[in-house]
């Protein structure tokens, strides 16, 4: 099942050239922002990930996810500035042959800054029993911690985050949620927008003594579609360690629309 994951960026500082075009700060920024899952901009983003195999299972799978990265600034809700993001599995296909909705997920991480180049946060990660199917959810409410650090030197981004929503409510039929995920990601990126980016998601899944752990390298471009900002990559997948009926390879596609000057007077 897939479990949706976040990061920690660095946030945008540098601001929009006066003819809208980004200058070159901003620009770099931006594909920090981009390819960080949580980031510091307003962004829509739509993401398909196809696995043409799985661990003893026939048939392939996919699943198409929308997601709404949210900033709010300092003092808006908190004395400090928060990232969220609300993730949403609008089509999740088995192997098996059915597709459904899946659990609609949200993250709101506060920020603390560390120093000039890290930044590092805490916050509650919710799950919601939305599934339309039990085989593309898992039934449960759930409420668990998750924590985040990012370095960004110069065309780097690197850092990880950990979460572990576990149940407390839902169908008494269906086994307790449990499990943490741990998602290290880098970033790295060269002239005109494009770059290069790895973000494993990990899962230990403390309930059923199950891991997953993958090994990914993807790459792609931050680019301008007439006054748009949009972000597009693809990142390969392999499950070097799984459980029967995961993931045993895939592919993510994904297109972002960005909005780096949202909170501008408001």
């Amino acid at each position: 099942m897939p479990v949706a994951l976040l990061a920690l960026a660095v946030g945008v500082r540098g601001a929009m050239a006066v003819d809208d075009e980004p200058t070159a700060s901003a620009q770099q920024n931006l594909v920090k922002q981009a390819n960080a899952p949580i980031s510091s901009i307003l962004q829509l983003r739509l993401q398909d990930s196809f696995t043409p195999e799985f661990d003893g299972l026939r048939g392939q799978g996919n699943s198409v996810t929308v997601g709404v990265t949210m900033p709010l600034p300092k003092y808006r809700l908190l004395p400090l500035p928060q990232l969220s993001l609300l993730t949403v599995p609008a089509a999740i296909t088995l192997p098996t042959g059915p597709t459904g909705f899946g659990d609609v997920r949200f993250l709101d991480i506060a920020i603390l800054d560390a120093g000039h180049r890290i930044l590092w946060g805490v916050g509650p990660t919710f799950v919601f029993p939305s599934a339309t199917r039990p085989e593309t959810g898992q039934g449960k409410w759930q409420l668990g911690p998750a924590a985040a650090i990012a370095y960004s030197p110069e065309n780097w981004l690197v850092g990880a985050l950990v979460q572990n929503p576990i149940s407390f409510a839902g169908d008494p039929h269906r086994p307790m949620a449990n499990a943490m995920g741990l998602q290290p990601f880098f970033v790295y990126q060269f002239s005109s927008g494009w770059f290069i980016r790895s973000q494993p998601q990990m899962v230990f899944d403390w309930q059923n003594d199950h891991q997953l752990v993958p090994l990914d390298l993807g790459g792609g471009r931050v680019f301008q579609i007439g006054r748009q900002t949009v972000n597009c990559f693809v990142e390969p997948f392999w499950n070097v360690e799984r459980f029967t009926g995961a993931q045993t390879y895939g592919i993510n596609f994904g297109l972002s629309l960005l909005y780096p000057n949202f909170w501008e007077g408001r």
